[in-house]
């Protein structure tokens, strides 16, 4: 802990010299000061760990001198005893309220000055460790900030490298497709495939990106009053080709009421296309999948789900796979999941968003999957 530093006010030298001698024995460095100014001074200079302070001073009293160093952020943890000849509570209460520490009588007790001394240098001795701590850990902090915002920019960096790499590669793809004299049957189909993974590459890109502005509390909501229907019809349209390649149904009985609602329906749209991608996924072909929407009333919410007739889930991975890489583990366990992991805990981070639910019904395996959410309305 080291040698602690004392330092001594009062107006009387021979008072200075005789709390000195009863403190000798305990190997303290010790200071004195003749006036409030002198102290106020020395306490710049030498940094004491605990402060002896006479009331009745000349110039300013030890009141004054005590609000001063309890004000100041550098000074206010050094612990203060006021010691006055003056008694009684009234000067008692005023010396706490300019900030001191303790109070002690004159003539002032050996023994009980060295109690005192002790248990407040032991206090300051917390503090100090206290706060060294926490000024450790304040630098580690920015320390991990900096490696935060450093990861953020190569993360940022390679995310664009990676989109425009398959800006190029589907740029590249998309003429042969077009290219019907020359594009073989054989050649139609991995070069299809080829654009649809891009597609699912840069969903996926995406998704981890919103998935990121979420958890930061950045991703701001941009609702408009949306039809749900031709959200829906909208999304389906995208799909149509896909699902004919994969010889699955796909429909969407029209509902009797869809009254607008105000969402961001770039988001909404987007859950919709991760739940409608996932079902393909797990839809043997042959399979169906069927789009649902329905209005509660009771609950003044809407509800909107996906139902396909693929693999199943049991139900101890309902939960599971909404969360963020959760599949990665799943799938050590032989269950057939989505790919990242990111569409599903996107789905589920944008539904929370809107103040909604999403949840997953599945009888089984081999039983299909339902995935439903709710908004409210």
């Amino acid at each position: 802990m080291g040698t602690k530093t004392i330092l001594i006010v009062d107006e009387e030298e021979k008072n200075i010299k005789l709390l000195k001698a009863m403190l000798k024995s305990e190997n303290y460095r010790l200071f004195g000061a003749l006036s409030g100014m002198e102290c106020l001074k020395m306490v710049e200079d030498i940094s004491p760990d605990l402060i002896l302070l006479d009331v009745m001073m000349p110039e300013i009293n030890g009141f004054e001198v005590c609000r001063r160093i309890k004000k100041e952020e550098k000074t206010k943890a050094i612990p203060i005893v006021m010691v006055s000849i003056l008694t009684g509570g009234k000067n008692r209460l005023k010396a706490m309220e300019a900030g001191a520490d303790d109070f002690l009588n004159k003539p002032v007790d050996k023994t009980e000055l060295l109690i005192r001394v002790k248990s407040l240098l032991r206090i300051k001795a917390y503090h100090d460790a206290l706060r060294q701590s926490y000024n450790e850990i304040a630098e580690k902090n920015e320390k991990l900030l900096e490696l935060g915002r450093i990861k953020e920019g190569l993360t940022q960096m390679i995310i664009h490298d990676v989109r425009s790499l398959l800006m190029s590669i589907s740029l590249t793809l998309e003429p042969l497709l077009l290219d019907k004299e020359h594009c073989s049957e054989s050649d139609f189909l991995p070069i299809k495939n080829c654009l649809n993974y891009c597609s699912e590459i840069k969903q996926m890109i995406q998704s981890f990106l919103d998935i990121h502005k979420m958890e930061e509390g950045k991703l701001e909501l941009a609702k408009e009053l949306t039809n749900p229907v031709e959200l829906i019809d909208e999304v389906l349209e995208q799909f149509i080709t896909k699902t004919e390649l994969e010889q699955i149904s796909l429909s969407f009985p029209m509902p009797v009421d869809s009254p607008s609602i105000w969402i961001d329906w770039r988001l909404i749209q987007r859950v919709i296309a991760n739940l409608l991608n996932n079902a393909i996924r797990h839809t043997p072909k042959g399979g169906k999948i069927e789009v649902a929407m329905d209005f509660l009333p009771d609950k003044e919410s809407l509800c909107i789900s996906v139902k396909d007739s693929g693999d199943g889930l049991d139900p101890e991975y309902h939960q599971k796979i909404f969360k963020k890489f959760e599949q990665a583990k799943i799938k050590r366990n032989g269950v057939k999941v989505g790919t990242s992991g990111l569409g599903l805990a996107f789905c589920k981070m944008a539904v929370e968003a809107h103040e909604g639910r999403i949840w997953v019904e599945s009888e089984g395996k081999g039983k299909g999957c339902t995935f439903s959410f709710v908004l409210p309305v």
